[in-house]
């Protein structure tokens, strides 16, 4: 294969516009969101002003993010043997099914989350309101939410909805994309990268602070 088809191969059934007008649904909210708090503090002496502000403040849940991250991860480590079984040998169908939507729901909700901060971190980059801005900042993981932090969390949150997408397809039930890619491999090759995989995400996990 080349790389063309290869990356072919690794996109999910609902396609790259599913991804684009998903992100300007939630990043579009949040933005739109930090806006109208940034419209509403500057008149910081109505009481009202700072409930708004820090409702902006509490939606940039970055630990959340990673929980949920981690979840689905963990989730589909262990879910890929009974996956690769209903695939190849037509085995507990009905229970990899099942476990498919639920780590599905985890990398969608993760994905939708990420997308909202995304917005509200745009937004408060073009200092939309610097109190939001200050607010985020400190909350925010990264030492400074910059442009190439905001771009780190865009490729990271696509990669929640790539692998979410691939796993289950809300409209045709059946998993595509990267882990079709991958349960098609022979077992030679599956097996190290089940391994390596499994082992990056407990490090993941685990390397918490």
């Amino acid at each position: 294969m080349n790389k063309q088809s290869i990356l072919s191969a690794l996109i999910p059934e609902a396609g790259l516009q599913h991804l684009g007008s998903t992100y300007i649904n939630w990043a579009g909210t949040g933005f739109i969101c930090a806006l109208i708090a940034g419209a509403i503090d500057q008149n910081s002496d109505v009481p009202y002003a700072a409930y708004y502000t820090g409702a902006v403040n509490e939606a940039i849940g970055f630990r959340f993010w990673v929980l949920l991250s981690v979840a689905g991860l963990l989730l589909l480590c262990a879910s890929l043997p009974l996956i690769y079984l209903a695939h190849r040998y037509n085995r507990a169908v009905t229970l990899a099914n099942r476990l498919r939507r639920v780590i599905y729901m985890f990398f969608l909700v993760g994905f939708d989350e990420g997308g909202l901060m995304i917005g509200i971190l745009l937004a408060n980059l073009v200092h939309a309101s610097d109190k939001a801005a200050l607010l985020a900042t400190k909350s925010f993981l990264f030492s400074g939410v910059s442009f190439f932090s905001i771009l780190l969390l865009i490729v990271l949150n696509s990669g929640l909805w790539l692998i979410g997408e691939s796993v289950y397809n809300p409209g045709s039930k059946n998993f595509s994309g990267v882990v079709r890619f991958v349960l098609d491999k022979p077992l030679k090759f599956l097996v190290p990268g089940y391994v390596l995989f499994t082992a990056l995400a407990l490090v993941i996990t685990f390397n918490r602070q």
